[in-house]
């Protein structure tokens, strides 16, 4: 059972991939069943012609400007990840965005809007969970986490170490993949001081490797505070993705953890920018 801290005016947005729309009405009942008020943004469930994008480039950044633009919407919550984020970061009214502070929720591929936000100086994203998992099972770690994340409490973790260490700082949670697509771009982020929260789907792990070692080249992982390794999901078997992070483990300095529940799959433990998480070893 969800448990919201307070009633919240909802934007519900499709930034990357399109949405079933019987997902998109059955993750709508459930907010709605808990006290929120959910407004469906014009362009949700539109097509573009390229068919793994949910519209256009313009409408999808116009549906989330007009969203944070809007001082009775409270949040924005993305319906679904896939691919797209990205190809509206340029599009984003990034200034009004700081100055409202205004949360934005999804994983995946809204990575790039999480990161793009960091970037700005704005630690109001959620990686939470989006319409399938809201409208599916709830299990009670996913919705004690979500809560958590909502009220921004402080986090206190034991978890598997690769390297141990001990750990208390900011996160910034992301998919593999598209934080190291945003590698060389003016939205990746500083990760000073951060937790960085890696997860990914559906990624044979010498890409896995491969996207790590960009990172590492990139510089992310030098002054960061730790790394946290999520869910690998389908990624193959789990010894070999295990090799793989043993492995890149030996190539930094930071304290690195691994096997929390949090990416494409259920439980998911949602995490806020605004969120202090200690990490100690299991």
């Amino acid at each position: 059972m969800f448990k919201f801290p307070r009633r919240y005016r909802i934007a519900l947005t499709a930034p990357a991939g399109s949405c079933d729309e019987n997902t998109i009405l059955a993750g709508k009942a459930v907010l709605e069943k808990y006290g929120n008020e959910v407004i469906l943004m014009p362009h949700i469930s539109d097509r573009d012609s390229l068919g793994y994008l949910s519209a256009g480039d313009d409408k999808r950044a116009a549906d989330i400007n007009a969203a944070v633009n809007d001082e009775n919407i409270d949040l924005i919550w993305a319906v679904r990840g896939g691919y797209g984020c990205m190809r509206i970061l340029d599009k984003i009214d990034w200034e009004m965005l700081k100055k409202r502070d205004i949360p934005i929720l999804g994983f995946s591929d809204i990575t790039a809007l999480h990161w793009a936000m960091a970037k700005h100086g704005i630690n109001s994203y959620f990686a939470a969970p989006m319409m399938k998992f809201i409208a599916g099972v709830c299990d009670s770690l996913t919705a004690e986490t979500l809560h958590a994340a909502f009220s921004g409490e402080d986090i206190t973790l034991k978890l598997d170490a690769l390297r141990p260490g001990k750990i208390c700082a900011y996160p910034l949670p992301g998919n593999l993949t598209v934080a190291a697509a945003l590698c060389g771009t003016e939205f990746f982020p500083d990760t000073t001081g951060k937790i960085l929260i890696l997860e990914e789907v559906g990624e044979a792990p010498y890409r896995i490797d491969r996207m790590l070692t960009q990172l590492r080249l990139a510089g992310a992982f030098e002054k960061c505070a730790g790394i946290v390794f999520g869910s690998f999901t389908g990624c193959g078997e789990t010894p070999e993705v295990m090799a793989v992070l043993q492995n890149f483990t030996g190539n930094v300095t930071c304290p690195v953890f691994c096997n929390l529940p949090h990416g494409h799959e259920l439980p998911f433990y949602s995490i806020s920018g605004r969120q202090l998480i200690s990490i100690t070893p299991r």
